[in-house]
């Protein structure tokens, strides 16, 4: 692979060209003797590494099997960790996790694209869990018979939200794998681990086999995702198509050093902004997962929902929570509690203040019981938590917004409990997501984190966790944007949908939130952004938010813009404002018509 020669290279990802700066002075290749041995210190190496070039040749044979990567302590910018252990476990160690991959077509494919859990069970010192998406792999003439191979990772927490993104490459011979050379360059925003780190290393790798199980519906199943993949582009060609000036400050006041990932869709394709790192651009940017947080709360909470409103009926909303979710009779608050007021976070039932003029829906979030909650790792454990630590308001259900991530998943609990007594004990709600609105709309892998139990999988937390692709974000909204309509089919329940963005008229439970335009107002896992264009047409603009400044703004005309960034806690409010993308919005695609 050629050195960087120029300030400005062009890295082919797919059918998408992103342009980026060169890491000056930064070595962009490994040798095969850098495979073969550990180092004290790894520093960075340029992302382009872990990418064969664009001449590469196919790799000499194709890989199949399973590889067992070893515990190891990672290189870590900063060196050592504010917050030190978290739960007892170290975040500045690499998890041991088996992995298994097959080729299809010269991509790297892993068998899943779930969470792949290690220090949430328990396993050696490491804090993390992993994710692995596909990548690919090649030959290098120099490599003396070896074939490479890389995939895009993200080490998450089954507890927490956030991703944290890197890339690994291996070499492979004849039943043989070297060490496996890994950085960590990006993030979406942390929480329990509160610092904002990069890493890299070398852990130790054995191949423990290479049959693959099941392998021809795995291909088949990667095959139909390749096929539904969105369309990406650059923001050069949209700005060819729209004009610069349209797209100017997209990002508003959002601090560079804070933004990840971010772009517009617009006429079936998806204009990819960027897709920064610490070490250059971040490829595969199509196929990399990122922790959203609170955007589940629509993502999968309200999509579900809609989806049991539309299979069982509109009474759906009007179902009691008390009725599924064992426990939850004992507490008198909840005895009118509906499906409907916990999805607008307005159970009554909270960790606040009695303050509502003006109401402040973030009044007793994160407050001293929520880490007990947080922590509990049974879905029986949360319940508890959640029951016996909130305090009843004096207004009921229904009436007040107040930001609870613990009625988001005791909704969850609850749809869970109605769709077991409809389809049987063997019935899931996450599962039903992913067969009855994810598969339909092209989406074949949704990782989620879930309650942790001694068997089975879990409850899906709901609240957060989910860990989209920007596709799999795209392809969510459109259906939102087609009124829960795909391929010839109503998957979710239109009149709900069709009210999120009904005129101008208001809607939602108060925020104290606002804009230049008036306040924002939640309703139904959405936040109501207010816009007024220059023509004098108001509109409401339901929003996705997530912790860190993820922001996925539905406007009108079919547009979708979607933000993931990593804003500390201690930033200005206006750096998590999605006016300035729906501005950008309105000057490509005039909502007033």
């Amino acid at each position: 692979m050629a050195r960087v020669t120029t300030a400005l290279k062009m890295l082919a990802l797919g059918a998408l060209i992103i342009p980026w700066d060169a890491v000056a002075g930064t070595p962009e290749h490994f040798a095969v003797a850098d495979f073969m041995q550990s180092q004290a210190t790894t520093p960075l190496i340029d992302n382009s590494a872990f990418t064969p070039a664009s001449d590469a040749p196919s790799a000499l044979e194709p890989f199949s099997g399973t590889v067992k990567v070893a515990e190891v302590g990672m290189s870590t910018t900063p060196e050592t960790f504010k917050t030190g252990q978290v739960l007892g476990r170290d975040p500045a160690v690499f998890p041991g996790v088996e992995l298994q991959f097959f080729t299809v077509n010269g991509d790297l494919v892993p068998v899943t694209q779930d969470v792949i859990r290690f220090g949430s069970q328990g396993s050696g010192k490491s804090f993390w869990d992993m994710i692995v998406q596909p990548g690919r792999v090649w030959s290098e003439h120099a490599d003396g018979g070896w074939s490479r191979a890389a995939f895009p990772f993200a080490l998450v927490n089954s507890l927490e939200g956030e991703t944290h993104n890197g890339l690994a490459t291996f070499l492979y011979r004849r039943g043989k794998v070297s060490r496996l050379r890994f950085q960590i360059v990006q993030q979406t925003g942390p929480y329990y681990i509160s610092d904002y780190f990069t890493a890299a290393g070398s852990a130790p790798m054995t191949l423990r086999g290479t049959r693959i199980v099941g392998r021809a519906a795995l291909e088949q199943r990667y095959r139909a995702a390749l096929a539904d993949r969105v369309r990406f582009d650059t923001w050069e060609h949209l700005a060819d198509i729209v004009g610069a000036q349209s797209l100017a400050n997209f990002d508003g006041r959002l601090l560079p050093a804070h933004a990840v990932a971010a772009g517009l869709d617009f006429r079936g394709t998806f204009y990819l902004a960027y897709c920064n790192s610490a070490a250059g651009p971040l490829p595969w940017c199509d196929r990399v997962r990122f922790g959203v947080w609170s955007a589940t709360k629509a993502l999968a909470n309200e999509t579900a929902l809609l989806r049991l409103a539309q299979k069982f009926g509109p009474e759906v909303f009007d179902l009691k929570v008390q009725d599924y979710v064992d426990g939850a009779a004992a507490y008198s608050g909840w005895a009118n509690v509906r499906f409907r007021d916990a999805i607008n976070m307005a159970t009554g039932v909270g960790n606040g203040s009695t303050v509502r003029e003006p109401n402040n829906i973030e009044d007793g979030y994160l407050d001293p019981s929520y880490s007990r909650w947080y922590e509990a790792r049974s879905s029986q454990e949360k319940v508890k938590a959640l029951l016996e630590t909130g305090r009843v308001y004096p207004w009921g259900p229904g009436q007040v917004a107040r930001y609870r991530d613990q009625d988001m998943f005791v909704l969850g609990v609850a749809m869970d409990g109605f769709l077991k007594s409809r389809e049987g004990a063997a019935a899931s709600i996450w599962s039903m997501l992913e067969k009855e609105v994810y598969e339909p709309i092209g989406i074949h892998y949704a990782p989620t984190n879930r309650t942790i139990e001694v068997e089975g999988p879990g409850q899906a937390l709901m609240a957060f966790g989910y860990y989209p692709t920007i596709g799999d974000i795209v392809k969510i909204a459109r259906l939102y944007h087609n009124e829960g309509r795909a391929n010839g089919a109503q998957i979710l329940y239109s009149p709900a949908i069709k009210a999120l963005s009904a005129g101008d008229e208001s809607r939602g439970l108060s925020t104290g939130e606002s804009n230049e335009f008036g306040e924002t107002m939640y309703f139904n896992a959405f936040w109501e952004v207010r816009y007024t264009s220059a023509e004098g047409c108001r509109w409401f603009v339901p929003v996705m938010e997530g912790w860190g400044g993820n922001l996925v703004a539905l406007m009108p005309n079919g547009l979708t813009a979607v933000r993931i960034a990593k804003v500390p806690e201690s930033a200005e409010p206006a750096e998590s404002d999605p006016t300035p993308m729906v501005s950008v919005g309105n000057r490509v695609s005039a909502f007033c018509r």
